[in-house]
């Protein structure tokens, strides 16, 4: 994207065609005009052209027929001769544009820094004022704001210019040497220019606040939109908060885990090891103190008697 300071503010009562060839001959706009030679001295040359070029067709044509080698060559420089006449009979597009329409565009590259800052502010308020979407939805009245923007902007950008120009011519005034004389001119004139200025920026603020309640106005359109679509949200909630069927596989799961540890506590074999803890024959026998011994006759253990 091209930088918007280099890109010339054109009067709106300038053609359209004219307003984008001023656009695309920007280096020629930029540049300080250089003179052009007078009429007479052009239409001179514009007729050299055409000679230079009538008579390079005819020596072309000579050299065809004849097969001579001198001919093609004067065919030749002839034409560049033509060419070189056409030049300068025609100037260029862009500095006919800067010419025809001298003072009716303001190119922002020129101007100094406070004669920038309100022109761009200014900008940026029709800009943002033309690229709303209340403005593409035909809500605000196109019509006007396609011509009197437009107008609002060009007549700013012709005042900075001015404003510009005399804070230049002003700063080379207060270098020389400060008389009276001086003194007593500058003052009210340096007065008018702050006039001037305020008086500008006020209309600055007043597009600024336009653009700020189209701007607002965008912001509703995109909030009803976003209202729309509210029952998606509350759709969204409801899909994501559905965990009935998870709720229950999950009871069941603990159903099953109680089940199992109850009948890992009352099993058959659980009860076994209870009851020869308790009451077997070998615990009653251990408790009585009739554990077997050796015989007194050393005979095998086990039996008392024979």
């Amino acid at each position: 994207m091209e930088n918007w300071i280099e890109q010339p503010i054109v009067d709106p009562e300038i053609p359209e065609g004219d307003r984008r060839r001023m656009a695309v001959a920007l280096p020629a706009l930029l540049a300080r005009p250089d003179p052009e030679p007078p009429r007479w001295v052009r239409r001179l040359f514009a007729a050299g052209a055409v000679l230079s070029a009538t008579a390079a067709m005819a020596m072309a044509g000579v050299a065809g027929g004849t097969g001579r080698g001198s001919a093609m060559l004067a065919a030749m420089m002839l034409l560049f001769v033509a060419i070189v006449c056409t030049g300068v009979a025609r100037s260029h597009e862009g500095t006919r544009l800067s010419r025809r329409y001298a003072g009716r565009y303001v190119i922002p590259a020129t101007l100094d820094d406070p004669a920038l800052d309100l022109l761009a502010r200014a900008r940026r308020a029709v800009g943002d004022v033309s690229g709303s979407r209340a403005h593409r939805l035909g809500l605000l009245d196109a019509v006007a704001n396609d011509v009197v923007l437009p107008r609002h902007l060009w007549e700013i950008a012709g005042l900075v210019r001015v404003h510009a120009d005399l804070r230049a011519e002003q700063a080379e005034a207060l270098g020389e040497a400060m008389t009276p004389g001086l003194a007593a001119v500058l003052r009210p004139q340096q007065e008018a220019l702050r006039r001037s200025v305020a008086a500008v920026t006020e209309r600055v603020r007043e597009l600024e606040a336009y653009a700020d309640q189209v701007r607002a106005a965008d912001s509703a359109l995109r909030a009803g939109d976003l209202r729309r679509s509210d029952d998606r949200y509350l759709d969204l909630l409801a899909r994501a908060d559905d965990t009935s069927d998870l709720r229950a596989l999950t009871a069941e799961a603990a159903a099953l885990t109680a089940g199992l540890h109850t009948d890992d506590a009352s099993g058959p074999g659980a009860a076994g090891l209870h009851t020869d803890d308790a009451s077997g024959p070998g615990a009653a026998g251990l408790r009585a103190g009739n554990a077997p011994g050796p015989r007194p006759d050393g005979g095998p253990e086990g039996s008392a008697t024979c």
